[in-house]
């Protein structure tokens, strides 16, 4: 599968056509301003990025479908937002209950502003935005596989690659 056969903005389009000023804005005042005043432009950038990412998810892993066919769970993970992860169920662990399934940053957050943040141009930083392949529903197992291998806040070599080697199907 290639990124442009998933890419999260072909459906989002609007979201972030009207994103993009505010988008712009913080990236030219992060690159303006002295380093101290940095961290609450980045955290006002975070928001507005999970604002334009958080509107559906792109994909959805096997291990989630799966889950959901095996205990009869009858809804459509692609229609599904964050705040509704709790339909697709829930599960025990360290004595405490947990949705099934995590929203999953294809690429994180931080690593997504970041990216932005070296842009010397407003193109440069829209087309970046329309590039962004999406979020997933991920299991809680590969969620942790993720984190156990490091890729919690990066994803060297691209998402599809960490996916791999945490081996999600």
């Amino acid at each position: 599968m290639t990124l442009e056969q998933v890419r999260h903005a072909d459906k989002n389009d609007s979201l972030i056509n009207s994103f993009i000023d505010v988008v712009y804005s913080y990236v030219a005042s992060i690159q303006k301003s002295p380093k101290e005043y940095h961290k609450p432009l980045k955290g006002g950038l975070d928001m507005a990025l999970r604002i334009i990412t958080g509107s559906h998810v792109s994909f959805v892993s096997e291990k989630v479908l799966d889950y959901l066919y095996a205990n009869k769970i009858m809804v459509n993970p692609f229609d599904l937002i964050w705040e509704e992860r709790h339909k697709m169920g829930l599960i025990s662990l360290n004595s405490r209950k947990y949705s099934m399934a995590v929203w999953e940053h294809t690429i994180p957050i931080k690593e997504f502003r970041e990216s932005l943040i070296r842009k010397n141009d407003k193109d440069a930083i829209v087309e970046t935005l329309f590039e962004y392949p999406g979020v997933a529903w991920i299991s809680r197992e590969e969620d942790l596989k993720l984190s156990k291998l490091g890729y919690q806040t990066k994803r060297p070599g691209g998402f599809f690659k960490c996916y791999e080697q945490a081996e999600f199907r």
